[in-house]
């Protein structure tokens, strides 16, 4: 059974089946799906860094996104683009 937390249009976590110690979890934001590259989730661990990303983000400790001015889309489009770009430096 799957259960949605939330608004998919605002923020949302859908909780899926059971696969021995691993869960299904999609997170959504703003429409958009966020889990799209891994989904299966150790429940114990998952809240637990949960927990400590939500007090880090509260703290005002939050990092700002590496390129200016783009949308969290592009900026994940850009980062997965590079990804594989060895002769790239770290500060590129």
């Amino acid at each position: 059974m799957t259960v949605l937390l939330g608004d998919k249009s605002r923020f949302a976590a859908e909780v899926g089946a059971w696969d021995n110690a691993l869960r299904r979890v999609d997170l959504w934001a703003a429409g958009k799906w966020l889990t799209c590259d891994d989904n299966s989730i150790f429940v114990r661990q998952f809240r637990r860094d949960v927990l400590d990303t939500a007090a880090w983000l509260r703290s005002g400790q939050g990092a700002p996104l590496p390129f200016d001015g783009l949308s969290p889309e592009a900026t994940h489009r850009r980062l997965m683009h590079r990804a594989g770009a060895d002769e790239e430096t770290e500060a590129d």
